[in-house]
């Protein structure tokens, strides 16, 4: 085994270190600097210490009530978005007659832009006449909903997050899908296992990794969403709404509280790099016991 001097090593990694730490330790550390401050963007900082990081876990403020809403906004579309997905990749993979039309109507949302995804569920689920479904509510004798008030938008965000996430989980089951042998569908079906069975017992404890991963991507999209909220809410979320990012960027940039905003961006970044660092350490654990 050839082991290169020390030098060497430095001369190849150093500079990747050098753009490592200016683009990303180097604003960090700046933004925990600037999370112990009170700073409006104009006068000079004045240190308080642990003071922002205090208001923002005393329960009158509006932090853990916005992580209540990123965990709705996780677990009830993500639990719905890994549903459908695992169904339909499934019937795909059986070869269901049109499936590769299949995959592009369920992924086609994913390259559609979220400003283009948001204006076109607030028309759908619009209280005006020109909304789809208000207009149906309408047509059976029922009372429209307003479904984009801030005590609904969370709700009414299922469907939106629903319809844009599906697609993606669904290629990444078809493609875990595609590696699992015929010759244990055929031993199953020589059993008697029907295909609900051989979903059950051979495809899912299969897709163990690929649903991890999955959950990994739905957790940190969760904990980040801000984009659908800020617009459906005309850039105006209520208590009733506020995402932990909504609420950072307000504080931040609306209430000039620039200190105390920072410190909810360390929080935020402390949850999902913890989220990250258990999910990579139980995915090794999982596989030493394979």
């Amino acid at each position: 085994m050839i082991r290169l001097p020390t030098r060497m090593i430095l001369l190849f990694v150093g500079p990747a270190l050098l753009i490592y730490g200016l683009l990303y330790l180097l604003p960090a550390l700046a933004a925990f600097a600037l999370s112990l401050g009170k700073f409006d963007g104009i006068s000079p900082p004045i240190w308080v210490g642990l003071d922002n990081y205090r208001e923002l876990f005393s329960l009158q403020g509006l932090f853990f009530q916005s992580l209540l809403h990123n965990l709705f906004l996780i677990f009830v579309p993500g639990i719905l978005m890994l549903v459908i997905a695992l169904l339909f990749a499934y019937w795909i993979d059986q070869g269901l007659k049109g499936a590769g039309w299949y995959r592009v109507f369920f992924f086609f949302p994913n390259i559609v832009p979220t400003a283009a995804t948001s204006i076109l569920w607030l028309l759908i689920f619009s209280i005006t006449d020109m909304g789809l479904v208000n207009s149906v509510l309408r047509y059976l004798g029922l009372e429209p909903i307003a479904f984009w008030e801030s005590s609904n938008v969370l709700w009414t965000l299922v469907p939106v997050i629903v319809w844009s996430g599906v697609g993606f989980f669904m290629i990444l089951f078809l493609a875990s899908m595609s590696s699992i042998p015929d010759s244990l569908y055929e031993a199953a079906r020589i059993d008697g296992a029907g295909l609900w069975s051989q979903f059950i017992h051979v495809t899912l404890p299969l897709l163990r990794d690929t649903i991890a991963t999955c959950w990994i991507f739905i957790i940190i999209g969760g904990l980040k969403a801000f984009d659908l909220v800020w617009i459906v809410e005309k850039e105006m979320p209520t208590s009733a709404s506020h995402t932990m990012a909504t609420l950072m960027y307000s504080e931040a940039f609306r209430q000039f509280r620039i200190g105390y905003g920072t410190a909810m961006s360390v929080i935020l970044f402390i949850i999902i790099l913890g989220v990250t660092l258990l999910s990579m350490r139980v995915y090794r654990k999982e596989r030493l016991e394979d």
